[in-house]
């Protein structure tokens, strides 16, 4: 599980300072801020970037839409474009990059939070749309969004609106979806639903037995159909 990993680039040091602490107090985390346009390219290139907070002027003849068109193209990573410019033809060169959204400063906190949060989550309702090929799911986690890298699930187990997600080395989160929910964004030829309460990571199985499946700290009841079916996929 991770959090929302944040580039932000802003060439005034103190909006940039500001927005890096009104980030980590909504509990993202801030890879980096950096003023200039190559800077961050680099920065962006050398560590995993979920998302790109893009000042317009940079103070450089290739501004943020000019970097904004550089990173999509290089890293499809989305973006949400924070100016002062919000004249019509700056809205009509920035808004040719689908943008998640555009913050005119001066903007709150309470601005970046709503701003990030619904963007985040109408860009993963694309990502999460391809059940079959997807590495990871975001799912809201108390009051934000985090990357759950798929591998790294064990099982889930169902309590009423809530799921127990059973993550590697021990970990858990506690998320609040429906069954159905749950399933329409977990990978049919990776998860399988046992029963009501368990949908398990096939490539976490440890043993299998007539009536049971083991997995790395339980064993749960199995069908003999499901058994058959199992066993045809591990």
């Amino acid at each position: 599980m991770n959090k929302i990993k944040i580039v932000i680039v802003e060439d005034e040091i103190i909006i940039a300072k500001t927005i890096v602490l009104a980030l980590k107090k909504l509990c993202y985390e801030v890879v980096g801020s950096v003023g200039k346009y190559k800077e961050a390219i680099e920065i962006i290139a050398q560590n995993k970037t979920d998302l790109v907070l893009l000042d317009i002027n940079l103070g450089t003849k290739k501004d943020g839409i000019d970097l904004a068109f550089e990173i999509k193209k290089s890293f499809n990573i989305p973006i949400i474009f924070i100016t002062a410019n919000s004249d019509p033809g700056t809205i009509s060169r920035a808004k040719v990059v689908n943008p998640l959204a555009f913050l005119v400063k001066p903007f709150s906190q309470t601005d970046l939070y709503t701003a990030i949060e619904i963007g985040w989550n109408n860009f993963n309702t694309i990502v999460n749309s391809d059940s079959q090929s997807r590495k990871h799911i975001v799912l809201k986690v108390g009051y934000t969004f985090e990357k759950v890298v798929l591998d790294d699930v064990v099982y889930l187990k169902n309590d009423k609106h809530y799921f127990d997600i059973h993550l590697t080395l021990g970990k858990k989160i506690v998320v609040r979806y429906t069954t159905n929910e749950m399933r329409s964004l977990l990978p049919s030829n990776q998860f399988i639903k046992l029963n009501r309460s368990y949908i398990i990571n096939i490539q976490h199985i440890v043993k299998l037995e007539s009536k049971f499946v083991f997995m790395p700290d339980i064993k749960i009841p199995v069908t003999e159909s499901l058994y058959k079916e199992l066993a045809l996929m591990i």
